[in-house]
């Protein structure tokens, strides 16, 4: 468990590496739909990598700057806090669609939390942090907004959608993001953890 607690975000990282090649090496095989949510897929555990290990430091973003923690090493947000919600949200909540592309509205949801990064990485944080970068948002701009655009014309182009995977996929997004980001933050916060980021994952915000 301390190697997985460690090294989860590499590992993502080659995990995105092989999904890549496997997409090069099968592209005329694979359907556009099976396409993009590989790709989305992608995007998540490089958005994970360049949050939690290059430059690495959402931890100190989230602890010290919209937290203001006094124990801004280990909370609300810890490295196993971190890992076990980014786990899921990567290898269920994105990888889940992929095996299922004809299930419009499971797909729907993913896409719309790449969007929603924006909000929260571009707006929110910039805005309390005072800056204009905080790790996660080149992934958004890079990756999850041209492949969510990507996606979202595709199936209305295709007409693929209907009124109900639309609600369907708000109500899914709505609920994975207060389950997932929200409450499981909430649920995982341990004032005595034994498990700290690093000086390095605080960043450049100054600790107490």
């Amino acid at each position: 468990m301390n190697i997985l607690r460690k090294y989860w975000p590499d590992l993502g990282m080659l995990v995105a590496a092989a999904t890549g090649i496997g997409i090069v090496l099968n592209h005329r095989s694979m359907s556009e739909l099976s396409m993009i949510l590989w790709f989305s897929f992608i995007a998540i555990l490089v958005h994970q990598f360049e949050e939690y290990r290059w430059p690495g430091y959402f931890g100190g973003l989230f602890n010290i700057v919209i937290f203001k923690s006094e124990q801004p090493k280990h909370y609300p947000l810890n490295p196993q806090s971190a890992m076990i919600i980014n786990l899921i949200i990567a290898y269920v909540f994105y990888l889940l669609p992929v095996f299922f592309p004809d299930i419009i509205w499971l797909a729907l949801a993913p896409i719309f939390m790449g969007f929603f990064q924006f909000i929260w990485h571009g707006i929110f944080a910039n805005i309390k942090a005072k800056t204009w970068y905080n790790p996660g948002l080149f992934a958004v701009l890079v990756f999850h907004f041209p492949i969510g655009g990507w996606y979202l014309y595709y199936i209305v182009t295709h007409h693929l959608a209907s009124t109900t995977d639309w609600i369907i996929g708000s109500v899914y997004f709505v609920i994975a993001v207060y389950l997932l980001i929200i409450k499981g933050n909430m649920w995982l916060k341990d004032i005595d953890s034994p498990f700290d980021f690093s000086d390095k994952q605080m960043g450049p915000y100054p600790t107490k």
